[in-house]
């Protein structure tokens, strides 16, 4: 797998020998949720892992810093989707990451030791919406939030398409072919403003 832009000698020291490890440890685990994946879904073996362990598939890992907010903020990051595939979320057991289910929010109240699992756009697409990329934010918090996102990624010529799973081609597609690097560009130009 490649990163951009990463390199472990310019992390703080401290985190040298972590880091990588828990890039590893997560992939190991997202690599079980594709295998899951392609149970539930009744596809071949390695249907989902395949797309995401090749040399050229992208992941990210954002170590994120939440301060209260002030002035009455409302959000500490607002509503978005995950662009990629699944998403392991981790934090500090604070409050804060809301779900937004049939257009209202709910509160995703932290376990101790525990990780979250969210669905990116990917996954959305490849199964024809029967599984869905659920909105989330971070609400207003009055205190420091810390969490780890680990985001799995593809090699950026892959074919994003309809699974051939029951399930998912019960209806006609509702999206067109497109590759991961056609996708991410559109997303990029969406956030543009003129």
């Amino acid at each position: 797998m490649k990163t951009i832009g990463f390199s472990i000698d310019k992390l703080p020291e401290e985190f040298r020998d972590v880091i990588p490890e828990y890039i590893f440890q997560s992939r190991k685990l997202i690599s079980i949720v594709h295998n899951i994946a392609d149970i539930a879904l009744e596809l071949n073996e390695n249907t989902f892992d395949r797309n995401y362990t090749n040399d050229n598939a992208l992941y990210g890992l954002r170590l994120t810093r939440y301060l209260p907010n002030k002035n009455d903020q409302e959000l500490a990051f607002g509503e978005h989707q995950d662009y990629l595939g699944f998403t392991l979320l981790q934090n500090d057991n604070v409050p804060g990451l809301e779900v937004n289910m049939n257009g209202k929010w709910f509160r995703v109240d932290p376990k101790a030791n525990s990780l979250l699992l969210i669905g990116g756009e990917f996954i959305e697409k490849w199964t024809n919406n029967y599984w869905i990329s659920i909105k989330h934010r971070v609400a207003r918090i009055e205190q420091l939030r810390y969490s780890i996102v680990f985001l799995s990624g593809l090699d950026l010529n892959t074919r994003i398409e309809t699974l051939p799973c029951k399930s998912c081609t019960l209806t006609k597609s509702k999206y067109f072919t497109i590759t991961v690097h056609e996708h991410l560009k559109q997303k990029q130009m969406a956030t543009l403003h003129y």
